[in-house]
């Protein structure tokens, strides 16, 4: 992974204490591969107390030139 894909950590909470449900939630975001998008993830885990997994992931990608496009348009 180069420098323009490593990816900048936007929020994490971690919830939960030993023997009870674990909850993690992150969202970060980074360049595509390309250069031309902006690409947004949220990654969810969730532990119960039983130990069963579960997991959720999604991902977003936002064209630069639309982003800079709604920038100029909305920006002070």
């Amino acid at each position: 992974m180069n420098d323009a894909q490593a990816a900048m950590l936007l929020f994490r909470r971690q919830e939960g204490a030993a023997r009870q449900a674990l909850l993690l939630h992150e969202l970060e975001a980074r360049v595509s591969a390309d250069g031309r998008s902006l690409v947004l993830s949220r990654y969810r885990e969730r532990v119960t107390a039983e130990g069963t997994h579960y997991r959720h992931e999604v991902h977003r990608n936002i064209p630069l030139a639309a982003l800079l496009r709604w920038v100029a348009r909305h920006g002070q």
